[in-house]
């Protein structure tokens, strides 16, 4: 008969728990595919948002429902945004190569600033995703990038940091005389 205090029965009744709890853990992740980064190309100083060119999109270009651009430091509130079927336009199917250009065909987009971190999020679905044919796959699309300055003119950098690191590590900019 198991004595009580022994330390091995205490062992065993939260690894019995946790058996039966890694199955329900498991079904609450996203599905693999689900969130992708996003690719940022530089049109004449302004940022175009892209999908990644993988086996997915090439065969079954996303449709993308809404673009979000926020800047980095002032607490996700959006610098830019476009939603689709809000604005009465059709979602577009957006394949590897092409990019939707920010602020297009919407004039109160503002301008982005120099030496600002911003994050960009597109989200959408895959329809006839291979494998679940006819079902609609969400997918999320997003990477973090900044305008530089090049000879007195503004241009995208990718940041290759997670968007989470990218925020921490954001340091204060350095005042023109202390340079």
């Amino acid at each position: 008969m198991a004595n009580k205090d022994d330390p091995m029965m205490r062992v065993q009744l939260p690894l019995a728990l946790l058996g039966l709890l890694l199955p329900m853990m498991a079904s609450c992740a996203s599905p693999p595919g689900r969130y992708q980064p996003a690719t940022i190309q530089d049109r004449d100083g302004v940022p175009c948002f892209g999908v990644p060119d993988t086996r997915e999109t090439r065969s079954n270009a996303p449709i993308i429902a809404r673009v979000s651009v926020t800047d980095s430091g002032a607490g996700g509130a959006p610098v830019w945004e476009h939603i689709f079927l809000r604005s009465g336009t059709a979602e577009p199917a957006l394949p590897p190569s092409q990019c939707l250009v920010y602020g297009h065909g919407d004039a109160s987009a503002p301008a982005l600033r120099v030496e600002t971190r911003y994050e960009v999020v597109m989200s959408g679905y895959t329809p006839g995703t291979p494998g679940k044919q006819g079902e609609a796959q969400k997918r999320v699309f997003g990477s973090c990038f900044e305008v530089v300055d090049v000879a007195g003119k503004g241009v995208m950098s990718s940041v290759m940091a997670g968007c989470a690191t990218a925020r921490a590590s954001r340091t204060a900019p350095v005042p023109q005389g202390a340079r």
